[in-house]
């Protein structure tokens, strides 16, 4: 008995989804219905105004005629709209308020799609979602290309006013490849600030053949002519490259540096034998763990009489700019972890790689690269916002 009338509740059940399905294809219907007699009054509105006479009217300030129409399909957010019927005129065009032309989706359908596929959904995953949403799939060009829509908002960005009280600046370059004639390297210079009320955000970044001094001098040029003068800067943390610190000592002479710390133990590492590396390199690492400058200075003195003689390199490594690395010390410990590496713009800077490896690492040219790489800045840039509303502004080592 329990049986049957469970068969019985599951066929209800199941008749109840199918009579749901129907009623609203049958409202998606009636929608697009009602919406294609929409756009087609609003065309025809178009081509009325710019003639300067309705159809079959005879007026003294005709500007041409009608030249027929032809038909289109147009995806929406509602859904496909098939055979729009466009009016077409015999001389020169119209500049329809609803499209551009040769445009088939409307704009909000590609930021959405621009934004999912920066944010990781694959491209065979936004197909299917396009056919399931709007009755249509989209092929995987029209996909890459829903990117486009950024470039405008990727221009405001690039040259935004740099607002607030910023505390710490990262900088670091990451080199990626572009497809040209050949594949090539570019290097994407990139920026990343903590304001005073412990806001973090991607302010900027630039596609450089390389990080020159001439690259580097023009970027911190950028900045500083967006806001960021430097009169509340802090603390510039870098990873030593010798072009950025050059420029910084002419843009922000004034500011201090400080130089990535795990980058100087890698540095230290590669001059290790591999037989050096588990004893003598760990022990480098406690340097930058000690409670206070000074014991670090202490740390450092006893593990260079240590292993001066059989790391002779390595000693002279972690010596050279070691006053650079220990400059975290100066701020409340708090800060320490987040201070003291390039770290958190390494990790904004994995995101744009995790990005690319679905399209074998390889920016299909330099526009593409702009697009993504903004689109991923600002994913991240909201992300941070929302954080930084749900934690009150806390400057914490998570943040």
């Amino acid at each position: 008995m329990k049986v049957q009338e469970k068969v019985v509740g599951e066929s209800i059940a199941k008749e109840g989804a199918l009579w749901q399905e129907d009623i609203w294809l049958a409202v998606s219907i009636l929608v697009r219905k009602g919406l294609k007699v929409l756009l087609e009054s609003l065309l025809k509105e178009d081509v009325a105004n710019t003639l300067g006479a309705g159809k079959y009217r005879r007026t003294r300030g005709r500007k041409g005629y009608r030249n027929g129409d032809y038909l289109r399909d147009l995806l929406t957010r509602y859904g496909l709209i098939e055979d729009l019927s466009v009016p077409r005129i015999r001389e020169g065009e119209i500049e329809y308020r609803l499209f551009e032309k040769y445009q088939r989706r409307q704009w909000e359908v590609d930021s959405a799609f621009g934004r999912l596929f920066l944010a990781g959904v694959s491209t065979r995953k936004l197909k299917k979602l396009s056919r399931d949403l709007f009755g249509k799939e989209v092929s995987a060009s029209t996909i890459s290309k829903t990117t486009e829509t950024l470039e405008k908002e990727m221009a405001v960005f690039q040259n935004a006013p740099i607002t607030g009280e910023v505390d710490f600046l990262f900088l670091d370059g990451m080199v990626h490849k572009v497809r040209e004639i050949g594949v090539v390297k570019k290097v994407i210079l990139a920026a990343l600030v903590i304001y005073k009320d412990g806001r973090k955000e991607l302010v900027g970044f630039q596609i450089a053949e390389g990080e020159t001094l001439d690259a580097w001098r023009g970027f911190l040029v950028n900045l500083k002519s967006r806001g960021l003068k430097g009169n509340t800067l802090q603390l510039v943390i870098v990873d030593g490259n010798p072009a950025l610190l050059s420029a910084l000592s002419e843009i922000y002479p004034f500011v201090r540096v400080q130089r990535c710390i795990a980058h100087k133990l890698r540095n230290v590492i590669t001059k290790l034998k591999m037989s050096q590396r588990k004893t003598c390199g760990a022990e480098s690492k406690t340097i930058f763990a000690a409670p206070s400058r000074t014991e670090a200075i202490r740390r450092f003195k006893a593990w260079k009489a240590k292993w001066e003689v059989e790391a002779e390199r390595a000693t002279k490594c972690m010596e050279k700019d070691l006053n650079d690395c220990l400059r975290f010390y100066d701020f409340p410990q708090e800060y320490w972890k987040k201070i003291r590496t390039t770290n958190i713009l390494e990790r904004s800077i994995r995101e744009v790689r995790r990005r690319t490896r679905p399209m074998g690492g390889v920016f299909t040219n330099e526009r593409s690269c702009n697009r993504i790489i903004y689109g991923v800045s600002q994913s991240l840039n909201e992300n941070w916002a929302e954080k930084n509303r749900n934690t009150q502004g806390e400057f914490t080592q998570d943040s």
